[in-house]
């Protein structure tokens, strides 16, 4: 086991007793924070107290989902139906879409290199959508799945490599992934997962796919290749991991270039551990290489966490209000590279010379 250690915690100068749902990366060297108070406000990273409010009501009904889009450009969706961009510069939206219906907009993804945004909204007049969106003409969705999922839609992620695939999941139960280049739905759904209703889900390679409930249930699988007539391996499920862990909850998946996180909270113990899931021989986890922050955010949540690999630090956000920074703990170098806090995974080159784009 590793440790790390707090080296300033800000509370981005909100309101007392507000929330922090959700960091993300801004510009090089600062991060963007949503918030219960429905601000979006950009932090630097060096100096947490270094705070600009980009907008301090971001959305009229609630902000629910944010995504850096790029260095410049951050990406929110709303209860009241609405996917804005914003503009960290002149702290302003330079686009703004809308829902059918004024849906409810709960998650959202984005994808520079195809000019895409696609919002994924709450269960309206028994419909709910993938809708999807040119950020030069947010008029109108160019792209809609409206039959895919039948609750909310709360993930939505893009292939780490090919701007064309994309996954969803919801509280149906259901991860999808789909080929966006057909429009047609039933031809463009290429694998479904039945998992239990989904907190996160995601791609942890080119070939592999994660589901996290809102259970503790967690399961690892493999994304199928339709060209490919080799059998796939069968899915590694964990079930409740709150056990295997000793935590009373998952905030999410972390991945990077340096490997995979779950990242697992206890309020009892007050602590934090990013626990690295490995692939050798089979999907586990590393619990002698895991990464503990003592105190985490106290006896509450912890909403959202980043690893950035350029400083091999953590950014944690959470219940308590705090934004909260750490770095390892003196001595503790464990098992850090030059690029990131742990060595990652074996690559397997196997599977990724056998992958065909779908």
């Amino acid at each position: 086991m590793h440790t790390l250690k707090s080296i300033a915690a800000s509370s981005l100068s909100l309101p007392a007793d507000s929330y922090i749902y959700s960091i993300a990366a801004s510009a090089p060297g600062a991060f963007a924070a949503i918030s219960s108070d429905d601000s979006l406000r950009v932090f630097n990273a060096s100096n947490l107290d270094n705070v600009s409010v980009v907008s301090p009501q971001t959305h009229e009904a609630g902000v629910t989902s944010l995504r850096s889009y790029d260095s410049n450009l951050l990406v929110t969706g709303g209860r009241e139906g609405k996917v804005k961009v914003w503009d960290v510069r002149s702290k302003a939206a330079v686009a703004e879409m809308e829902t059918a219906r004024n849906a409810p907009v709960l998650s959202v993804a984005c994808n520079p290199g195809t000019n895409t945004l696609v919002a994924g909204t709450e269960l309206l007049s028994s419909q709910a959508v993938v809708a999807f969106w040119d950020i030069r003409a947010p008029q109108a969705p160019h792209l809609q799945y409206v039959e895919s999922h039948n609750d909310d839609v709360t993930e939505l992620q893009f292939h780490p490599s090919r701007s064309n695939i994309l996954l969803s999941g919801s509280t149906d139960g259901l991860v999808n992934i789909y080929n966006t280049n057909i429009t047609d739905e039933d031809e463009a759904l290429v694998q479904v997962i039945n998992h239990g209703s989904i907190h996160h889900a995601g791609f942890l390679s080119e070939r592999t796919v994660f589901a996290l409930s809102h259970d503790e249930h967690f399961s690892v699988h493999p994304a199928t290749d339709p060209d490919e007539p080799a059998q796939d391996p069968e899915p590694v499920d964990f079930d409740d991991v709150r056990e295997p862990l000793g935590c009373e909850y998952v905030v999410q998946v972390c991945t990077g270039s340096q490997g995979s996180y779950i990242v697992a909270g206890n309020k009892v113990d007050q602590r934090l551990d990013l626990v690295p899931l490995v692939s050798s021989p089979t999907w586990q986890f590393d619990h002698e290489n895991l990464w503990r922050l003592p105190g985490a955010h106290g006896e509450e949540v912890v909403r959202s966490v980043y690893v950035d690999e350029q400083s091999q630090s953590v950014f944690t956000c959470g219940e308590d209000g705090f934004v909260r920074a750490w770095k390892p703990a003196d001595g503790d170098k464990g098992s850090q590279t030059q690029s990131g806090l742990a060595k990652g995974r074996p690559k397997d080159k196997k599977q990724k010379e056998r992958f065909r784009p779908y």
